[in-house]
């Protein structure tokens, strides 16, 4: 069984543009643009986001975008 701080919290990207304060639109610009920005996978037929891919990906690029 797994530890249940082990399971990894997925976001949709309307939770990524809120977490950083920016469009949806504006995050799928940096999807386009930016190659070190976290890359999405499909659950249930929507796009989703690592959580700690987003938070990793915050604190190596602490800008205004």
């Amino acid at each position: 069984m797994k530890d249940i701080d082990s399971i990894e919290v997925a976001m949709s990207i309307q939770e990524v543009a809120q977490f950083f304060g920016v469009s949806v639109r504006t995050i799928r610009i940096w999807m386009g643009r930016d190659e070190t920005f976290p890359r999405p996978f499909k659950k249930f037929g929507t796009l989703r986001f690592r959580k700690s891919e987003v938070e990793e990906y915050w604190e190596e690029n602490p800008k205004d975008k």
